[in-house]
């Protein structure tokens, strides 16, 4: 693995585990603490005990963060703190409650930070710490606790559950909105925001099955900028895409709140409009157009284009949704083969029929506005 492509990853799981690192090693001292009374413990393990459970939580932080993956560096700080707790349950002589607590403790984080894998490997670092303490030590068995030691292990069976439990719950909280987030993004087109071709589609397909099922009139625009190329060609690819974000803008702003807009690929874009007729939808596109036509004549704006159309309305004699889109598709092209800047809609019985020029489609819109 290219250490310099993951320079840096694991900081914040560096800092969650800090967070648990101080709670527990804080209120673990207190087990090992009150057997170590009891057996009357050497000053040196005593120091030991207060740099693991007090001293060592910084330091651990501050060398993963030293790593240049921290990430890596803190499964290892884990696999101190395994090591530790090996030395422990020796030290304290295999009392039976903290020794089973701490290594199931230490045994959780492991898991918790990397599955089996570490938990494995954190078993291995329990063993050297046995052997380190064998060596050190001897191997000596008082297994029964006494009631100092369960008084003093309560805390640690109680308070550290709930700290790692909400740590669980946070991250997990995290990665639901990570995942919801993905999920949106890939639902998006990455340029303009709206929907991308394939959930756009898939909203259009849940139309048609509503058209169909309900009787629902609705009807389905598609729209292609005209001469975009020549915007890429002449001004660059950059002012190509503030175009094609402008238009999307356009049509967000221009079309109804309940339409479902989807930009289809390059310089296409799809347009579901619910709930309308061929008849109230073909004014509302000329309206459209003619304001498109408008604001492209000023230079100092990002729309540069002008806009062909293909407009239809669903019918019960439609096999299924991409017939739809086929037929829209046929009166686009229709559009711009007969000049650009224009609507061409299929009929009620899917006849092609070209509409009036912008100037009559205008004052017949005026006319059905103003009444």
């Amino acid at each position: 693995m290219s250490t310099n492509r993951y320079a840096g990853k694991g900081k914040r799981f560096a800092g969650r585990i800090y967070r648990l690192r101080v709670i527990g090693l804080g209120i673990g001292f207190f087990c090992v603490a009150s057997v170590f009374y009891l057996l009357h413990a050497s000053p040196w393990l005593w120091a030991l005990l207060v740099f693991h459970g007090f001293v060592w939580p910084h330091l651990a932080y501050r060398a993963a963060l030293a790593w240049q993956v921290p990430y890596q560096g803190e499964r290892c700080n884990l696999m101190v703190d395994s090591m530790f707790g090996g030395l422990w349950v020796v030290a304290m002589r295999f009392n039976l409650l903290p020794c089973v607590l701490i290594l199931a403790m230490l045994s959780m984080d492991n898991i918790a930070a990397g599955g089996m894998r570490l938990f494995l490997r954190g078993l291995v670092a329990h063993l050297a710490g046995f052997a380190i303490g064998a060596a050190t030590l001897g191997v000596t068995f008082e297994m029964q606790s006494q009631m100092p030691t369960l008084i003093a292990c309560m805390p640690f069976l109680v308070l550290y559950p709930l700290a790692l439990g909400w740590a669980t719950y946070r991250m997990s909280q995290k990665l639901a909105l990570h995942a919801r987030e993905s999920e949106r993004l890939s639902r998006t087109d990455g340029l303009t925001g709206l929907w991308n071709r394939r959930h756009w589609e898939d909203l259009l397909a849940v139309e048609f099955e509503r058209c169909r099922t309900d009787g629902a009139p609705c009807c389905l625009l598609l729209l292609d900028l005209d001469h975009f190329k020549r915007v890429n060609d002449t001004e660059g690819h950059a002012a190509g895409d503030a175009a094609l974000r402008s238009f999307a803008h356009f049509l967000q702003m221009t079309l109804r709140p309940g339409d479902i807009v989807g930009r289809y690929g390059g310089e296409e874009f799809a347009v579901i409009l619910p709930g309308l007729k061929l008849v109230d939808a073909h004014p509302m596109v000329e309206l459209l157009l003619l304001d498109l036509r408008m604001r492209t004549g000023n230079p100092d704006r990002a729309l540069r284009c002008t806009a062909s159309a293909g407009l239809t309305c669903y019918r019960p004699d439609m096999t299924d949704f991409t017939a739809w889109m086929m037929e829209t598709d046929r009166c686009l092209y229709a559009a711009k083969a007969k000049g650009r800047d224009c609507v061409v809609m299929a009929g009620e019985r899917g006849t092609f029929m070209s509409k009036p020029g912008a100037q009559e489609s205008m004052a017949r819109a005026d006319s059905r506005l103003s009444l």
